[in-house]
């Protein structure tokens, strides 16, 4: 696969974890429509989710990386 095909699966494929990110912690934090703003706990807890999320993608790049420096998924992962 060339640089440029690769860049751009890369950057598709990020993409969708930002909106599955976002679809998910919307759903999770935002209850009520009736007001034209979030609340402050719906704020707080889509910031708190945001985190987790970046820091859940964050560890599964480096479990990623740590495979594929050991040798790639051959032989499955050698944690």
């Amino acid at each position: 696969m060339n640089q440029q095909l690769m860049q751009e699966f890369e950057m598709k494929a990020q993409m969708k974890m930002q909106f599955a990110m976002i679809k998910s912690c919307f759903t999770d934090c935002v209850q009520n429509f009736r007001d034209d703003q979030l609340t402050a706990g719906e704020k707080t807890c889509l910031q708190n989710c945001a985190k987790r999320e970046i820091a859940s993608f964050q560890t599964m790049a480096e479990l990623q990386q740590t495979m594929m420096s050991r040798g790639g998924a051959a032989g499955g992962p050698q944690f």
